[in-house]
């Protein structure tokens, strides 16, 4: 009987090798495809959130709700027998919170491409990293300046408006977490940039250590990308910046005097 003839080491090392190579080849493409679908479902999330804010307001004498400025849904976080679900004007609640009987499910408060959004963890325990999972449909900041407000005449020009956008805060309330500049800084997020990229140390004293995360990159989660909703409902990118090339009047609707 023949004896069957097996690879030789050279042969499985060679194999071996070309596998490796075809793998360091595909991967990059791989990853860069499944970013690109994370990105196309974000937009089409922010966008129906867009959406359910016009179908809000028009409910509303064209009003938008004068929302909470934090970022949970329910109590569970209380740890109680029974999870009771927020109502849109309470203190801790989630904008959207307003906005989800508009919505086509609560899924679409989530952008795919989120690693975590801001979780308190200035508050101490029971708040921070570990308490990410409350935060889980948390992830576009809203623009502070277009809440409380009868869009269609406090706004003439809603395609120049932002209305929300992936943002690692739930509510912005310009207090150096947009993403133009304020008169008299030189950089924009200061509130969440280490002191290192001139930020206001807010981030060294609370994202540090184990609670440590990329805050800005966060802000522009989509490969330095950030998905924006503006209030005519349109969707844009808004490349990652340090604020020259983004005016304030984004944010607050008009130029300023």
């Amino acid at each position: 009987m023949k004896k069957q003839k097996g690879f030789t080491l050279i042969e499985l090392l060679v194999v071996i090798a070309i596998i490796a190579l075809l793998l360091a080849i595909l991967m990059p493409a791989l990853r860069a495809a499944r970013e690109q679908a994370r990105k196309a479902v974000c937009n089409v999330h922010i966008g129906g959130l867009g959406l359910a804010l016009r179908m809000y307001a028009d409910d509303h004498n064209g009003k938008t709700h004068d929302s909470p400025n934090n970022g949970l849904w329910d109590n569970a976080h209380l740890r109680l027998s029974k999870v009771t679900p927020y109502k849109a004007n309470d203190s801790l609640a989630y904008w959207g919170i307003a906005y989800e009987p508009y919505a086509e499910n609560k899924k679409i408060f989530r952008c795919p491409a989120t690693q975590r959004v801001d979780d308190w963890p200035e508050w101490g325990p029971p708040w921070g990293k570990a308490a990410q999972k409350y935060f889980k449909y948390c992830s576009y900041g809203l623009n502070g300046y277009i809440t409380n407000e009868n869009i269609d005449i406090e706004f003439k020009h809603q395609s120049e408006v932002i209305a929300f956008q992936d943002h690692i805060e739930q509510k912005l309330d310009d207090n150096g977490d947009m993403f133009h500049i304020r008169p008299g800084e030189r950089i924009n997020l200061p509130q969440w940039r280490p002191s290192s990229q001139g930020g206001s140390g807010f981030v060294d004293s609370t994202w540090s250590g184990e609670q440590w995360h990329d805050t800005v990159q966060e802000c522009f989660r989509h490969r330095g990308v950030s998905m924006t909703c503006w209030l005519d409902g349109h969707v844009s990118e808004i490349a990652e910046t340090t604020g020259e090339d983004v005016p304030r009047k984004w944010y607050i609707g008009k130029a300023e005097q």
